[in-house]
């Protein structure tokens, strides 16, 4: 028989033997009802003792408990969540920067373009440039 078919096979024996009459007069007798009741409280003391001395052993012996493992790493995942948004806001600002270094950049060109063209205009208005003396800049001495 194979593991899972033997557990089927045993809880269904067990399963039909506690629902024959002598087993349900056994169960509702209340003797029977507090030493069950006994046992299974014996059982959670008992764990709950063991796990009281593992733990001060093991703090005793500086190692790590089952408490502290769950706390890091719950601290982990804390930190992992942290570090998701921060990239995320990293590559946002990056977004921003690039964005506004070509607003820039275009903002540059325009007042350049802008301060040429005025320039231009200048000397269109103003005629050829004059030196010291009046005379044109260029012109034969």
């Amino acid at each position: 028989m194979k593991h899972d078919s033997w557990k089927d096979f045993a809880a269904r024996k067990v399963g039909s033997a506690l629902a024959s009459d002598a087993a349900m007069k056994v169960l509702n007798d209340p003797r029977v009802q507090t030493a069950m009741l006994r046992a299974l409280n014996a059982r959670g003391e008992l764990r709950g003792a063991v796990e009281r001395r593992v733990s001060s052993l093991a703090t005793a012996l500086d190692l790590a408990t089952h408490d502290d493992v769950a706390g890091l790493r719950r601290t982990i995942r804390n930190l992992e969540d942290t570090l998701e948004e921060l990239r995320g806001e990293l590559e946002e600002a990056q977004d921003s920067a690039a964005r506004a270094q070509a607003t820039a950049q275009a903002t540059a060109a325009t007042v350049a373009a802008s301060s040429e063209a005025a320039a231009t205009a200048a000397t269109e208005q103003l005629g050829p440039s004059k030196g010291r003396r009046g005379r044109k800049v260029g012109a034969a001495e």
